[in-house]
């Protein structure tokens, strides 16, 4: 076939839509914006280490295990009988496809006759195995045949577009950073380059993978995570691309539809989602209401995990599946702090097999923003789930800062948030604030602004006494009483007991060991970024003003 002819035919192919087939990468498909074009011409690039020949691997043994004949050509100076003995480590190996489904064969014979004789045995050897997919591994031991650039540029050329011809994908694994100039010359014969990246930050090492170049397709921007493991490479798509390519319209088709499913809504008796403590769900309306996100400030040892506990039976109660992603107590740890409790029996059952909540652990040490986020989100998909408590919410930002970027903070969060209101789930998020704590100021925070509800839990000394106190800070789809912090207890068998207000009570209310104390005197309340301008300590009300029935009435906020 003449250069012409080749050239005509390649346009051709490329001028009509190709099929689009999988690479049997976890995750990689949907970074690649859908898979791999038939035919495609496909470099991978990376520095040494960062796994380019167990991806190309993985992704031959991927589609002979789908039924095409794969070939691999080791154009490295080992043989590969070791690259065999090295693949046999990772779970996609498969022996029974080795020699039929997939072949591999060395090209160290051929490299001494130049980049030209090169180029034609491997389309020979293309031919004779009917190989549908191509994996040339090592194009740096191709390109030391001949130093000229150009005909390494010409090489990828010709035998991309023949093999293209033949209906066959070609796979090109390169060592080289995919971001060197030196490197875009060969780049601009590829029809999709893969970069991976390795490096160190700190004592911790760093893989991540980047689609540099994809013709033909919209794929997920920016550097994604990726993991390298028995189980071979695994890609976690970047949270915010997801979001921002999801399809999304900004305005609704109709806002008829929007204002009577609203309607529905806040007309449905169970159109909350209670925590199962009758007086703070009093507190907030009923309960918070449905496909918000809360967060829940509290000092150490105020009852933060335990309130989130208590928030996903009562939906366990109600049929709801419900998650809870923990990062600093354990499986067991949790079984021990809730066995004095009632709690206790009902969390074992709902951990059961057949019961509706799943437990996430991981823990708090070199974590992966995207990893959580990717397996979170499968998760609720997988559930279904209506309720998610996140315990706690700094291991997230932490993670999020880890990545790279410290300024990914505020756009992960808000991600996540969106993530979450797609899926109508109701998310508690728990953060830790310093004991002691008067006045807070939240509005540097990024979850404190995109959060709809507020929940503060304060833990005093009243003369030698530990009191806990909570307070509903904002609620902002619903109004909810904001007056007066109620004090609560942890107690046996019941757990957290929410009493009520103690203002309107002839005596005190009967408190658990670990709360007991005096009627209060009134604590600071929290600030958020809509009362910054306000006073900095809450004045006393008049008497008549604090027995007022409509004193506790707050409207929802903006």
């Amino acid at each position: 076939m003449s250069k012409q002819e080749s050239d005509a035919a390649f346009e051709n192919q490329f001028s009509t839509n190709r099929p689009i087939e999988p690479t049997g990468i976890p995750n990689l498909d949907q970074v690649l914006g859908g898979g791999l074009p038939r035919g495609a011409l496909v470099i991978i690039v990376g520095p040494p280490g960062s796994g380019k020949t167990t991806l190309a691997n993985q992704m031959a043994f991927a589609a002979a295990q789908a039924g095409q004949r794969a070939m691999v050509l080791a154009a490295l100076s080992e043989p590969t009988s070791k690259l065999l003995a090295h693949l046999r480590a990772f779970d996609f190996y498969t022996d029974e496809l080795v020699g039929d489904g997939i072949q591999f064969l060395s090209l160290q014979q051929f490299l001494s006759g130049g980049l030209q004789a090169t180029g034609a045995e491997i389309v020979a050897a293309t031919r004779r195995a009917q190989a549908s997919f191509v994996v040339l591994d090592g194009f740096r031991g191709v390109r030391g045949a001949d130093m000229d650039p150009q005909a390494a540029r010409q090489f990828l050329y010709d035998v991309g577009t023949t093999l293209s011809i033949l209906g066959a994908t070609t796979i090109i694994t390169s060592e080289a950073d995919a971001r060197d100039p030196a490197f875009f010359p060969e780049a601009t014969t590829a029809d999709v380059i893969i970069g991976l990246h390795f490096d160190l930050v700190g004592v911790r090492q760093r893989r991540r993978v980047e689609i540099i170049k994809m013709r033909g397709a919209a794929p997920l921007a920016g550097l994604h995570g990726l993991s390298l493991g028995h189980a071979g490479i695994i890609v976690y798509p970047r949270l915010e691309s997801r979001i921002n390519q999801t399809d999304y319209d900004p305005q609704p088709d109709s806002l008829s539809e929007v204002i009577e499913d609203l309607a529905v809504a806040l007309g449905e008796p169970g159109a909350r989602v209670p925590f199962g403590l009758p007086v703070l769900d009093s507190l907030l309306g009923g309960g918070l209401t449905p496909g918000t996100n809360t967060l829940i400030m509290g000092s150490l040892g105020t009852g933060k995990t335990f309130l989130g506990l208590h928030f996903a039976l009562e939906g366990v109660r109600r049929g709801e599946p419900t998650i809870f992603l923990g990062f600093r107590e354990s499986y067991r740890q949790l079984l021990l702090k809730t066995n004095p409790f009632a709690l206790g029996q009902e969390l074992r059952a709902a951990l059961a097999p057949e019961g509706a909540l799943t437990l996430l652990r991981w823990p708090p040490v070199e974590l992966n923003a995207d990893t959580l986020a990717s397996e979170l989100l499968a998760v609720l998909d997988r559930t279904n789930a209506k309720r998610l408590i996140v315990d706690s919410i700094t291991e997230l930002e932490r993670a999020a800062v880890e990545s790279g970027d410290p300024r990914r903070v505020e756009n992960y969060m808000a991600a996540l948030v969106e993530a979450l209101h797609r899926r109508n789930v109701t998310a508690l998020f728990i953060r830790e604030i310093p004991t002691g704590s008067g006045i807070l100021d939240f509005s540097s925070q990024p979850v404190a602004i995109l959060a709809e509800n507020m929940l503060v839990l304060r833990q005093d000394d009243q003369q030698g006494q530990l009191r806990r106190v909570l307070f509903v800070q904002k609620m902002r789809f619903s109004a909810h009483d904001a007056t007066i912090e109620r004090e609560f207890s942890i107690q046996t068998p019941e757990g957290i007991i929410v009493h009520e207000d103690i203002r309107n009570s002839p005596t005190p209310p009967a408190l658990g060991k670990q709360s007991q104390g005096r009627r209060r005197s009134k604590t600071p309340r929290a600030t958020s970024s809509r009362s910054q301008q306000a006073q900095h300590r809450r004045e006393p009300r008049p008497p008549d003003q604090e027995d007022s029935p409509d004193a506790g009435a707050n409207p929802p906020e903006e």
